[in-house]
């Protein structure tokens, strides 16, 4: 049975090829503009970035959105009060020095002299808006991580120092302020008209916001008075290019530099190129197969059961990244810290899955509706999965949306299957992806599978009030067995991030996950 299925998915993604490369030939590629290289046509040195995105913004504001997009088009204008490296590792940003000062008190030093692109010194009275204002209403999308903040406990001790105080003891607070929800904003700007501020964003990044024409672009021109090392080249576009063929074509023709999230299929094209290159880095970002546990028969585990029996995710891998990701059976990839490796092959028994099928009285033939974005990887794997329910007696219909109507179609609870993806900023702390995909105060902010447990809900919440340790290495392993018994969800790829870049571009590595960073691009001559 196996050894069939990996045929009949070896044919699948053969037609998915062959459409991909004639999408490819159909008509001339556009012409590359002047300053696509070091230098343009007229010898003028290259000073604009123009990068391919595949989603447009649904906003620009950083405490109601935090998705993919977003991020990639707020990361070049708000900075955070602390970063991770290149190596996952905390560093300073806008804090020059942190410590804890008691169980539920942080205390920061922030960077004296750092301005706003409005003209306005950022001071310990702009952390303490930022963290009130992502914690209230406005934040609602990104509490998850914010909600553990006290609003009432932040406080100012001078213009440049600042107390960020919890509910309770909260052991990954440092390891969650890189995330967009943590941006530093100006008090001014949201103050004086918060509508204006919420789409045209002021913060203190190497970067100043121009304009977002929707569905197309996002205009940056170069802060000049960034406090730290500036960019080497004056203006950045973020083009939203929704098809992955379209983006590689841009990329090949020299009208975009730099074109994330390349399909597979197209790395040993690019690779081959001498125009083009493949930048590459292994991630902290999951991807599953998700069910909405409040409708019939989802919310019965057995019938979840049943739908994991059915699913051969590491056949999945193969078949759709064909060797740029890895299979990961929990949504604590492998390479992150407290991963549980006890239990880690997929439990795929077709056989099994069609008995308790049968068992439930659901009739052969059923139809279930399988929602996904438009993205060339998750179309690919749904209709691998497609054929593997397909092959237990289930007719899954697959619906495409785009990206901004299926986050409302599953946030709404509209859906019952659905492939989504979590790993904010490449966050390497696992409650990141445990708790903010499956605790039942995450609905529908982040557990879009409507799944509520006690038990799950009680070990996270014991795990985030010890300290790292074998205590927490505990708790955070057991969250994954009940995960894997009660199956809300399916994780199937860790993937690697895979972007591709004009030949003369340097200075750029993908991040941990799908939000990647430009500030230190720079053109080779």
């Amino acid at each position: 049975m196996k050894k069939h299925f990996r045929k009949i998915a070896s044919l699948i993604l053969a037609a998915a090829m062959l459409t991909t490369m004639l999408a490819g030939c159909g008509g001339s590629a556009p012409a590359a503009s002047g300053n696509a290289g070091g230098e343009g046509g007229d010898g003028a040195v290259k000073d604009t970035l123009t990068v391919g995105i595949p989603w447009d913004p649904p906003t620009l504001d950083p405490h109601a959105s935090s998705t993919t997009p977003s991020v990639n088009n707020l990361t070049p204008v708000y900075e955070t009060l602390v970063c991770y490296d290149e190596n996952l590792q905390i560093q300073p940003m806008l804090a020059e020095s942190w410590e804890q000062i008691d169980d539920l008190h942080w205390q920061f030093k922030l960077r004296q002299g750092v301005k706003f692109h409005n003209g306005e010194e950022m001071k310990a009275s702009d952390v303490v808006y930022s963290m009130t204002r992502a914690t209230g209403p406005k934040g609602a999308n990104v509490s998850y991580i914010m909600r553990a903040i006290n609003p009432d406990e932040c406080k100012v001790v001078d213009d440049y120092t600042v107390i960020i105080g919890t509910h309770e003891p909260f052991t990954p607070l440092i390891g969650y302020l890189p995330y967009i929800g943590a941006v530093i904003v100006s008090e001014k700007e949201f103050t004086t008209d918060e509508a204006h501020a919420e789409q045209n964003p002021v913060g203190t990044g190497p970067f100043k916001f121009v304009s977002w024409t929707k569905n197309d672009r996002c205009v940056y021109e170069r802060n000049e008075d960034y406090w730290g090392e500036k960019p080497a080249y004056k203006n950045l576009i973020i083009r939203t290019i929704v098809e992955a063929n379209s983006r590689v074509i841009e990329l090949e023709s020299g009208n975009i530099d730099i074109a994330y999230a390349i399909p597979a299929n197209d790395i040993p094209r690019l690779e081959s190129n001498p125009d083009t290159k493949i930048e590459r880095n292994d991630s902290t970002l999951f991807e599953y197969i998700g069910m909405n546990c409040e409708k019939e028969p989802f919310n019965n585990p057995e019938f979840r059961r049943a739908i994991d029996l059915a699913i051969d995710e590491q056949a999945v891998v193969d078949t759709v990244y064909m060797g740029n990701a890895r299979y990961t059976p929990t949504c604590v990839t492998p390479n992150m810290p407290y991963y549980d490796d006890s239990d880690t092959a997929p439990k795929y028994d077709p056989e099994e899955a069609k008995a308790i099928i049968q068992k439930l009285g659901i009739p052969e033939g059923t139809t279930f509706r399988f929602t996904i974005y438009d993205d060339q990887f998750k179309i690919d794997a749904a209709t691998v999965i497609q054929s593997m329910l397909n092959a237990v007696g289930l007719n899954i219909e697959i619906q495409v949306l785009e990206q901004a109507t299926f986050w409302t179609t599953v946030e709404g609870g509209d859906s019952e299957m659905f492939i989504s993806a979590w790993g904010a900023v490449g966050i390497p702390e696992p409650d990141n992806n445990l708790f903010g995909t499956l605790h039942s105060v995450q609905i529908p902010n982040g557990n879009i599978c409507f799944w509520r447990n006690e038990e799950f809900d009680r070990v996270m919440d014991e795990s985030r009030a010890v300290p790292d340790g074998p205590e927490r290495e505990a708790l955070i392993k057991q969250a994954q067995q009940i995960i894997r018994a009660e199956v809300p969800y399916m994780t199937y790829s860790n993937v690697q991030q895979i972007c591709g870049t004009r030949a003369n571009v340097r200075g750029f590595k993908p991040t941990a996950a799908e939000s990647h960073f430009v500030k230190g691009v720079y053109f080779e001559d």
